[in-house]
């Protein structure tokens, strides 16, 4: 039976968006084309404009699906929790959906960290703000930690953004067939953090 036109569009829709995200996370926004997305799913590249304005358009759809994905990631691992877990065991299950998502999707991770720039104004207003929540998500837990005196640490700012990078970091080095899996990664991060915020680190 033949597909529906909509069925076909979002078919088409998710081709081209998977496309992109390969291109821009291996070649940068900049030195790709619409020519090239095009070709990478066999279609002419005018017909692109049947789903995507422009290339900025595609760019914003693909970033703020990676930071919804990012922010429902951490969502998913902190629900896991007993409702009274408190700040050590909310970190953990951070850093641990953090990494995670770094590790096993690193062309999204790669698209946000090192594309921004090249959003419009208005779109670039909104991926920071987006980029701001998670971090204050994150900045509320250490924030809690150091009110029941868990986390002793100098500079909450500080140490939020370090955690924050440190896992970020993870998409730029690792590989599904190395020597650990992302789990294990993440296990030795939590760790990590747990250093950083006792005032060893």
């Amino acid at each position: 039976m033949p597909q529906a036109p909509s069925q076909v569009r979002s078919a088409t829709a998710d081709e081209i968006r998977q496309a992109a995200l390969q291109q821009f996370a291996q070649s940068g926004y900049d030195a790709s084309s619409m020519r090239d997305i095009a070709a990478s799913v066999g279609i002419k590249a005018a017909s692109l404009y049947n789903h995507f304005d422009s290339k900025e358009k595609i760019l914003w759809d693909l970033t703020r699906s990676a930071m919804s994905d990012l922010a429902a990631n951490r969502d998913a691992a902190l629900a896991q929790l007993d409702p009274a877990a408190g700040p050590r065991a909310r970190l953990a299950a951070f850093v641990s959906a953090h990494v995670g998502f770094h590790a096993e999707r690193r062309h999204q991770a790669v698209l946000v960290n090192s594309q921004l720039g090249s959003l419009s104004p208005s779109h670039h207003r909104k991926a920071i703000a987006l980029r701001d929540a998670y971090e204050n998500s994150l900045r509320a837990i250490i924030d809690a930690g150091v009110t029941t005196g868990e986390f002793v640490i100098s500079d909450a700012q500080v140490t939020t953004l370090a955690i924050l990078q440190m896992g970020t970091g993870v998409s730029v080095w690792f590989r599904p067939d190395g020597r650990l899996r992302s789990d294990q990664v993440g296990a030795e991060y939590v760790k990590l953090a747990a250093l950083i915020t006792r005032g060893i680190a």
